[in-house]
Order: structure tokens, then sequence, then C-alpha cells
């Protein structure tokens, strides 16, 4: 955990979690009381891990994820905007994913994450997640060089990034243009299955064929 503190953290930041560290394991009981007494986390840390996992969720620039949750696309502008990035830069449609998140299943938010992973490029910035077993996973922004230094095989958690994805799903395409596909829109996402295609809502899906993927007119490979 030490390594990857050292990425994700400014200077002062890595100091004072060395020092907590340091608390934690001379009186646990007592530090976890001390920085977690009120906190509606506190029940839910039983190791050094878990204490690590909820300190940085409530004390550094990163954005704590519960699966399933809405409003995700408001706090992802914050996280960008506490990074001072301003949100209205990157070619994403906010409004549009705003309004997605009451019809689309939970891999709305892992498009989100793609769709603002592949624009922070510009600023030779990444994105990712951090998962250590919880119903949830922390999401940072670090630099491409800091990213590539964390070690993306450690026992202690799993690394939510683009290539992560890629083992969950399918290829996924944004809608460019009417499809004649009746509840289907322009600004939609189709997942590949097989020679098909299915939209991702909650309910209804409809299923497409016959697309030409390399037209980028009618479809953009998003993930």
């Amino acid at each position: 955990m030490d390594d990857f503190c050292a990425e994700v953290l400014s200077p002062e930041g890595l100091l004072k979690y060395m020092g907590i560290k340091k608390e934690y394991f001379l009186e646990p009981e007592k530090t976890t009381k001390e920085y977690f007494g009120n906190s509606k986390y506190k029940e839910e840390i039983k190791t050094f891990g878990d204490f690590f996992y909820y300190y940085l969720a409530e004390n550094e620039n990163c954005y704590l994820y519960t699966f399933l949750e809405k409003g995700f696309t408001k706090s992802m502008k914050k996280l960008l905007e506490s990074h001072n990035i301003d949100h209205k830069t990157l070619d994403i449609d906010w409004l549009g994913m705003e309004t997605k998140e009451k019809k689309y299943k939970e891999s709305l938010f892992d498009i989100l994450y793609a769709m603002i992973n592949y624009e922070l490029k510009k600023y030779g910035l990444t994105m990712f997640g951090l998962n250590i077993g919880f119903n949830s996973a922390l999401y940072f922004i670090v630099s491409e060089d800091a990213y590539k230094r964390i070690n993306k095989d450690a026992e202690l958690y799993t690394i939510f990034d683009a290539e992560y994805l890629e083992t969950i799903y399918n290829e996924i395409f944004e809608v460019k243009r009417d499809l004649g596909v009746k509840d289907l829109q322009v600004g939609d996402f189709i997942e590949k299955d097989g020679k098909e295609y299915h939209s991702l809502f909650l309910k209804n899906n409809v299923v497409i064929k016959n697309i030409d993927e390399d037209n980028e007119n009618e479809v953009v490979l998003i993930l």
C-alpha cells in the first residue's frame, strides 16, 4: 500500500498517511475511533486495508463510487474540477449522460469512465479505480507516468481500468445516427454480441443487426 500511496498522494498527504499508519499499528481501535468516530464507515473497518481505503475516501482527492448508485455523472464532474480540469473541455455530452442514468444499466458508469479516461490523455493523465473487496471503488486521477508505476497485480486490491473493463464487456459503441430501430436514439450505447448488437437499458432492450462498425458516421467505438 505504501508504494500505491506514493503515486496517488501529494508529498504532504503521503507524510500524513505514513504517520497515521504508524498510529494504527500501535493502537488500531483508538486510531479508528479518532479518525472515524462519527463516520458511517466505522463499522466496516476491520483491518488496516479497510482503514486505509476509507481514509483515502474521506481525506484525499478521489471519488468513492458505490456500485449501482445514481448521480455518478455529477460526481465525476466534481472529481475533474478538483483536479483543475474543466469538464466542458472534454468531448462528452454531460447532460445526456445524466439523463441516461435513469434508463441504463450500471454499465453506463463504466462507459462514462472510459470516455473520460480517453479524454484525459489530452492532459497526460489517467483515471482508474481501486477496489479492495467492498461494494465500491475509489477513483483517482494521476499522471500517466505515475499510473505506469502502480502495481496492477497486487493481491490486496484490484485496479479498475480500461484493460480490466475489456475483460468484462464485448465492444461497446455509441450510436451516431438514426439506425431506424424503435426506442434507440442517437447517443445511445450498444454492445456487440456475436453478429448482433443489443442496447444496455434497464428494460425493453432492443437487438440491432447489420451495423457498419467502420463507418464513424454510424457508430463509434467507446470501449
